[in-house]
């Protein structure tokens, strides 16, 4: 056999050998492509997989999700970094007065503007908190009007935390709580008084106004209202939402947060 004949041969074969590298590697893809659309699937809004509702005993009209999401919680590494903890009494004082006002503790004094109110309880340091407020800004630019969210800050991790929510709640009354949550969810760590100060001035806020009010006695009683209602809810961590009437601890999926939000809307609304 001529070697031009015998070129031909080994060039077809290395044409089908490369034919059925492209095709395995097609299917391949596609095979990758399928779990992973499958895994993006929302599979909690198929028919008999959407949200379902358990009652709260002592707590009417309020109910939970049947499971929960993923959650940050403290951890033995922060014991002693905490501030000191209010006495028993206190404690249950704080529980008995919000139990008083459910839903002006929860929601304000505007729960009754057409909006479905959201209290969301968070976590500077919480990874989930950050993923659930993106979706939760989605939804609202979406269709703004629909949700009203209501901020609760929640320090579960030491000192640090302890410091950011102070500062949070303190430039809430100055109007600009979001845009110094926004930057600080950004950075590692709020190390003391002073990188929380720089921060806010480059922001524009007083800070004079902000170190008095981060210090006072209402500052204070705002977070032990945040603490009280995480306890009445039974929140074991980050983040906790109650949207309208139904109380979730954990993130979860945006297309399950909708669902929730529409079951939400198809009720009149929560009283309580």
């Amino acid at each position: 056999m001529s070697s031009s004949h015998l070129s031909g041969i080994d060039g077809n074969a290395g044409e089908v050998v490369m034919t059925k590298g492209r095709r395995n590697l097609l299917i391949g893809g596609a095979i990758v492509g399928l779990i992973y659309g499958l895994r993006a699937a929302p599979w909690d809004l198929l028919p008999g997989r959407g949200p379902r509702y358990v009652a709260i005993e002592g707590l009417s009209p309020f109910r939970r999700l049947e499971e929960g999401g993923r959650i940050s919680t403290g951890s033995a590494a922060f014991v002693g970094l905490d501030p000191p903890d209010d006495s028993e009494s206190e404690r249950r004082g704080q529980i008995e007065l919000v139990r008083s006002d459910l839903c002006g503790a929860l929601f304000g004094p505007d729960a009754r503007d057409g909006a479905i109110p959201v209290a969301y309880f968070s976590e500077y340091r919480c990874p989930y908190c950050r993923k659930l407020e993106r979706d939760l800004a989605d939804v609202v630019e979406a269709d703004p009007g629909t949700l009203r969210v209501i901020q609760h800050e929640w320090p579960i991790f030491g000192a640090s935390s302890e410091l950011f929510a102070r500062a949070s709640v303190a430039a809430a009354r100055q109007g600009l709580q979001q845009p110094l949550r926004k930057r600080f969810m950004q950075m590692p760590l709020v190390a003391d008084e002073g990188s929380v100060l720089r921060v806010a001035a480059d922001l524009g806020l007083d800070t004079d106004r902000l170190a008095s009010d981060m210090a006072s006695a209402e500052v204070a009683a705002e977070l032990g209202r945040t603490r009280a209602l995480a306890s009445v809810f039974g929140f074991i961590g980050t983040p906790g939402l109650v949207i309208g009437r139904t109380v979730l601890n954990g993130a979860i999926s945006q297309s399950l947060l909708r669902q929730i939000i529409a079951d939400e809307t198809s009720l009149p609304p929560i009283e309580c």
